[in-house]
């Protein structure tokens, strides 16, 4: 949820940890890290105003529009733009004129048929793949629309947990192959799936690969996903000790979020996105730092501004701990006004006051990251989010480098949001909601220079 900052992997903040990021050998970033810190970068301001293609759902849109909620979406070669609605559930394809191609998949336990899907893979050509925590697989489907066959995620039958990992992973469909280029499983999850393997006496499964700050190359060929890493992000070393999730955790019926140590404020999170050559462009730290790597993990290149994170002080960690503690009150007061049960609100009220704890004595990362997203346009463009005003606010202005990585402007925020997809020809798509909370897929096209 938090990052941005740019003291850290050049050297050390506040006196108490090393800040180089793991990098390929032979990088050079000496200079980088010996240079005084430049002075902060101006904005070159672009318009947003771009054109708008067709929209599709809302109140009154035909069946196949009427999307329950937001979901995943991706682009073909052809600009057709492919959307998984969950709740339906299926995937319906829309061509470049906003009509309806097909609608594929069902609620089911057979071939093609949907069982909790939370992920959307598409490939150029138009084959597509369905992330399905509830078959512990990801379906493929070919050009065609048809149901090509499943691939397990985990070999355990009937264990769910290994895809659920998955949940929420940022998956590109590799430009030039049939595998998918993924974000590892975060590792706390890993921590879960071991102990629920020991508490139904299973040996746990040895964790391998990458984390949540690494990606991985996925082989969809056999029956069974193989992954290979590519590689592993920094991640900013602690001064207390992480608590890990065992099997007692569980088996005591402990509150898992108790059970775990709380994340870091403003932890430098992993941002990554493929390129069409299949370079790996993703920021790991808090500087405005991107890296450009390739599979083979050799860096090609770096991409910097002259943006500084802010140092944390004592203003900022105030700020900080009043808003998350307001978070979660206003969560907490929606889960009570749905509830009539006074057991369960008393359950929850000592969670308040246990949260609120943990709230205020949770660590502080030294700085307040500055690169809050990272998006690849389908030719080869790099978006990049900054972080707001406010230390939390992650929907900041948007910079944009070309496809030489020159800087060519930034959209100050408010302007628009991230794209969910980049596509052919400068199509963009993005979720709309009306009054009434009723989503619209907007598919729009950016002006070239910005492609």
């Amino acid at each position: 949820m938090f990052r941005q900052v740019g003291i850290f992997k050049a050297g050390v903040v506040a006196g108490w940890f090393p800040a180089l990021p793991r990098v390929a050998a032979g990088v050079a970033v000496l200079a980088f890290a010996a240079a005084a810190p430049p002075a902060q970068a101006q904005d070159r301001p672009l318009a947003a105003d771009f054109a708008e293609v067709y929209r599709a759902g809302g109140v009154g849109a035909p069946d196949w529009a009427l999307f329950s909620r937001p979901g995943p979406v991706g682009f073909d070669g052809s600009g057709n733009l492919y959307v998984l609605d969950t709740a339906a559930p299926q995937v319906v394809a829309i061509g470049p004129d906003g009509q309806a191609i097909s609608v594929v998949g069902r609620a089911g336990e057979g071939p093609g048929e949907f069982d909790l899907p939370s992920g959307l893979v598409v490939w150029r050509d138009g084959r597509f793949a369905v992330l399905d925590a509830g078959h512990n697989a990801m379906h493929l489907f070919g050009a065609d629309g048809w149901f090509q066959r499943m691939v397990r995620w985990s070999a355990r039958p009937g264990s769910p947990l290994s895809v659920f990992a998955q949940v929420g992973r940022v998956m590109r469909p590799d430009p030039t192959g049939s595998g998918i280029f993924a974000q590892g499983a975060m590792d706390a999850m890993g921590d879960i799936i071991g102990a629920v393997d020991q508490l139904a006496g299973a040996e746990p499964e040895p964790r391998v690969g990458v984390d949540e700050r690494g990606v991985e190359l996925i082989d969809l060929s056999g029956d069974l996903v193989a992954a290979t890493p590519i590689m592993q992000g920094w991640r900013a070393p602690r001064r207390l000790p992480v608590d890990r999730i065992t099997a007692d955790d569980l088996r005591n019926n402990a509150n898992l979020v108790e059970a775990t140590s709380a994340p870091m404020f403003f932890d430098p999170q992993f941002h990554w996105d493929l390129l069409p050559d299949r370079t790996i462009a993703y920021s790991d730290s808090s500087a405005y730092l991107i890296w450009l790597r390739r599979p083979d993990g050799t860096v090609r290149e770096v991409i910097r501004r002259a943006i500084q994170p802010v140092v944390v002080d004592g203003d900022i960690r105030s700020a900080m701990i009043e808003w998350e503690i307001g978070r979660l009150r206003r969560n907490s007061e929606q889960m009570n006004a749905a509830t009539d049960d006074p057991e369960l609100r008393a359950v929850m009220s000592t969670w308040d006051e246990s949260r609120r704890e943990r709230v205020e004595n949770r660590e502080f990362f030294g700085e307040v990251p500055v690169i809050r997203a990272i998006r690849a346009t389908w030719d080869g463009a790099l978006w990049v989010q900054r972080r707001g005003e406010e230390p939390w606010d992650d929907q900041g202005p948007i910079d944009v480098f070309g496809r030489d990585r020159q800087y060519l402007g930034t959209f100050p925020a408010g302007t628009t949001e991230m794209p969910l997809a980049f596509g052919p020809d400068g199509l963009v798509a993005f979720w709309e909601l009306d009054e009434l909370d009723v989503p619209s897929i907007v598919v729009k096209r950016l002006p070239v220079e910005v492609r």
